[in-house]
């Protein structure tokens, strides 16, 4: 596959017209003053940058990434969408992680016109008009949905990429309303952000990328003897790379994520996928929430449901009405035996779900007696 090369010469172009103010609510000082050292640190003669992974199961790593890797990585995206040069792009995600760091990168290597505002929940606010293209994160996009100016702007966006988190039912039925490409991306801080795509607002199986996430040139997968994703992509010094992905391959070799290995739960013997069951009662629950599980003398593990305390108190169902909706849904001994409430979910970051802290957040309550018990 073709290379970008590392010597040639770099600049970093801002868009004009996008912004509908030069105010620091905007675009800061400081964030701006980031992109500039980002900027600085690609163009100088070490061979490797800094990066931290998200730390959705635990503490944020430190990693080193290959400046060629990086920019083979970024070639190949724009090569995929056929993000053509001088398009413009935005940048609304902190520049710690990889998802930021990589669209700044595809702008440098593919000539694009830098968008960028301060990270927030609402990015689109401080814009008069919608860049090309466009990489957001699930609960960014979920927010700007929330207002018909902010929806506009999104739906007007040519190339929208989804990453740091999964795309989920919801979600993906509002953003059917776009007639432009919207993609839900596959990949970690150890591919150089993704290395696949999935059409998430395809119209029917026969779309692409319809039905999974399909590999960009030159990634090769396997499933390993425990079902998790082994991923090889030489052009970005990737080998063997063996995830806690479980996966699962589709007749047309495009591929779908059912979970987490160290996601599961096991209760009396019984697997359960934290992120399959989710999605089984996310429609039910119609509340912010998550799947996690406490220690059960019993069972070894215990499933239960923690739902953020919502303000609106006609969105509440009843505890036990909502055991019996659940159980009614799911398989045979996959319901929550015990339903927690707190006024907040822990998260990372990049707004994945903060395992690790919800564990242990489900522990505290529970011994807090804070809990409504399942039969």
């Amino acid at each position: 596959m073709p290379e970008c090369n590392l010597k040639q010469g770099f600049s970093l172009i801002f868009a004009r017209d996008y912004l509908k103010s030069a105010s620091e609510d905007i675009l800061s000082s400081e964030f701006r003053s980031q992109i500039d050292q980002l900027y600085q640190d690609f163009i100088s003669d070490s061979d490797s940058i800094s990066v931290f992974s998200s730390g959705s199961t635990g503490a944020p790593k430190e990693l080193k990434l290959k400046k060629q890797y990086m920019l083979n990585s970024a070639h190949m995206t724009c090569s995929h969408l056929k993000i053509p040069k001088g398009a413009s792009t935005l940048l609304c995600m902190p520049l710690k992680f990889i998802g930021a760091k990589m669209v700044v990168i595809r702008a440098m290597a593919r000539e694009l016109e830098l968008v960028a505002v301060n990270p927030s929940s609402h990015p689109l606010l401080g814009l008069k008009k919608a860049p090309y293209f466009a990489a957001m994160t699930p609960s960014q996009v979920f927010s700007s949905l929330e207002t018909e100016a902010e929806r506009k702007i999104l739906f007007d966006i040519k190339e929208l990429i989804i990453g740091g988190g999964a795309v989920n039912s919801t979600l993906r039925a509002q953003l059917m309303q776009s007639s432009n490409r919207i993609w839900s991306t596959y990949g970690m801080t150890e591919t150089i952000s993704h290395i696949a795509l999935k059409r998430v607002n395809a119209e029917n199986s026969q779309d692409e990328n319809a039905n999974g996430y399909v590999p960009f040139e030159g990634v090769g997968l396997r499933k390993a003897q425990d079902g998790t994703l082994v991923i090889d992509a030489p052009y970005i010094g990737v080998h063997d790379l063996k995830t806690n992905d479980i996966v699962e391959f589709n007749s047309d070799n495009s591929f779908n994520i059912l979970g987490r290995a160290d996601n599961i739960i096991n209760s009396g013997g019984i697997k359960i996928q934290i992120e399959k069951l989710e999605e089984l009662i996310r429609d039910i629950v119609g509340v912010e929430f998550n799947i996690s599980s406490v220690v059960s003398e019993k069972y070894g593990e215990c499933v239960c449901l923690i739902i953020r305390n919502s303000q609106d108190s006609s969105l509440r169902t009843s505890d036990d009405k909502l055991l019996t909706l659940i159980k009614d849904r799911v398989p045979k001994y996959w319901a929550p035996k015990v339903i927690l409430r707190t006024d907040n979910l822990p998260k990372t970051e990049s707004g994945k779900p903060a395992r690790a802290k919800l564990k242990a957040l489900a522990s505290e309550l529970y011994q807090k007696e804070i809990f409504v018990k399942g039969e």
